[in-house]
C-alpha cells in the first residue's frame, strides 16, 4: 500500500512540475529570486557543505560569502531552468545552449569517430543533456545514475530523452558500450571528482585539495578508440549558457595512464575558477574531508 501511494504520490508532483514548466522564463525567475531567499537564509539548505566546499578551494582574493550568495541565486535558476526543460521547444532550446566551435564534432563525425564528451554539473548541464542530439551530427548517450525514486527517475530520463539522447545507467555502461560500438555516437560523462575515494579513479589535487576521479571516461575512450572532447561551459547571460569544444586527444590509446583525465581536471579547474558559482558546490565534493570535521 505505501508503495502504490507513493507511485501515485510521485506521478502527482511530476505532473506539477509539468505544469511549472509551462510557465514564461520571466516568472520561473521571479520565482528563483524567492527560491534562492528561501535556501540560503531561511532553511539554510546545505549552508555548512557549501562553505565547507568553498573553504580553500579558491584563491584568497575571491569573497566565499558572495560566491556562495551567488551559487544559491544560480542553484535556484538551475532547478527551474530544468524544470523548464521538460516542455521546452527545440527552437527555444536552442536560443539558450550554443556551441562556437561545433566543428570539432563535425569533423569527427566525418571521419566517423564517436567522441567520449566529457563535462561537469557546471552551468546548466540538463541543458547540454537536451540539446546534444540537436547540436552535434553525433548520437547522443547520457551516462549517469539513476534517481533513487523509480518513477521520478523514468519520468524524467523520458523527458530528457525526447530531443534523441539515449540515457543509460552507469551500472550497465559496459553492455551499452558493446552493443552501440559501431553506431557513432558521443557518450555524455558529466565526470566530476568521487567524493568517496575509489580503486578505480585516478588520485589528483583540484582545487587544492586531494581528490578521487572515476576512471571510466578514459577507460572506455582506450578500449574503443574513441576521440576524447571537454565541453568549457559559460554562462552568457541569465538562462543563456555557451560551450567551447576542447580536443583532448584523438589517439587515446597513445596516451599515457591517466593522461586523459588529468587534462580532463586541469581543463575543468579553469572552467570552475573562471566563474566559481556555477559549480554544483552543495554535494559533498570531499567526503573524506567533510566527515573529519
Amino acid at each position: 500500500m505505501k508503495k502504490l501511494l507513493s507511485k501515485i504520490l510521485s506521478y502527482v508532483l511530476f505532473f506539477l512540475l509539468l505544469l511549472i514548466s509551462l510557465l514564461p522564463f520571466r516568472v520561473l525567475y521571479a520565482l528563483s529570486d524567492f527560491l534562492a531567499f528561501l535556501l540560503f537564509y531561511v532553511i539554510r539548505y546545505r549552508r555548512k557543505v557549501v562553505f565547507k566546499n568553498l573553504d580553500g578551494s579558491l584563491p584568497e582574493s575571491v569573497d566565499v560569502k558572495k560566491t556562495a550568495w551567488k551559487f544559491y541565486r544560480f542553484l535556484g535558476d538551475v532547478f527551474l531552468e530544468s524544470i523548464k526543460c521538460f516542455t521546452i521547444r527545440k527552437k527555444n532550446l536552442l536560443k539558450r545552449i550554443t556551441c562556437d566551435n561545433p566543428e570539432v564534432m563535425e569533423q569527427f563525425a566525418r571521419e566517423n569517430r564517436s567522441v567520449i564528451f566529457m563535462s561537469a554539473h557546471y552551468c546548466n548541464w540538463e541543458y547540454l543533456i537536451y540539446s546534444m542530439n540537436i547540436l552535434f551530427p553525433h548520437w547522443a548517450i547520457g551516462v549517469g545514475k539513476p534517481l533513487s525514486n523509480e518513477v521520478m527517475n523514468k519520468l524524467t530520463n523520458a523527458r530528457r530523452s525526447r530531443y534523441g539522447m539515449k540515457i543509460i545507467n552507469a551500472k550497465n555502461i559496459k553492455e551499452e558500450f558493446s552493443k552501440d560500438k559501431d553506431k557513432l555516437t558521443a557518450s555524455l560523462f558529466l565526470s566530476d571528482q568521487y567524493p568517496g575515494g575509489s580503486k578505480k579513479g585516478i588520485h589528483s589535487v583540484f582545487l587544492n585539495k586531494e581528490t578521487d576521479f572515476l576512471y571510466g571516461a578514459e577507460k572506455y575512450a582506450v578500449e574503443y578508440d574513441y576521440a576524447v572532447v571537454y565541453a568549457d561551459f559559460k554562462r552568457v547571460s541569465r538562462g543563456h549558457y555557451s560551450i567551447h569544444l576542447v580536443k583532448i586527444t584523438d589517439k587515446p590509446k597513445e596516451c599515457e595512464y591517466g593522461y586523459i583525465i588529468n587534462t580532463y581536471i586541469s581543463l575543468l579547474e579553469k572552467t570552475i575558477l573562471r566563474d566559481p558559482a556555477y559549480w554544483l558546490w552543495s554535494h559533498k565534493r570531499w567526503k573524506q574531508i567533510q566527515d573529519f570535521y
